[in-house]
């Protein structure tokens, strides 16, 4: 049963490590973007075509959090069930 536990909570940091690596990059691409740091509720998933933060739709948020695990090496399907993307 420990050992049960401990994979759970290794899964459970691993996702949280994943999603820690994918704000990063994309607080970076926003301040690439915006050439300024995003405020508390400023979307960190944004459609590129808009010249101020707007969220993105499902595809290019998809899209972005696709390139964004590649990036980081994190496992993409997980990160996509955890936001309610998959």
């Amino acid at each position: 049963m420990d050992s049960c536990r401990r994979t759970g909570s290794r899964q459970s940091n691993d996702l949280g490590m994943a999603m820690l690596k994918i704000a990063r990059l994309r607080y970076q691409i926003f301040r690439d973007r915006f050439g300024r740091d995003p405020g508390p509720d400023e979307p960190l998933f944004f459609d590129s075509k808009q010249s101020e933060p707007v969220v993105a739709g499902a595809r290019e948020m998809s899209s972005q959090v696709m390139h964004a695990a590649n990036a980081t090496r994190s496992d993409y399907l997980s990160v996509m069930r955890y936001l309610g993307l998959d």
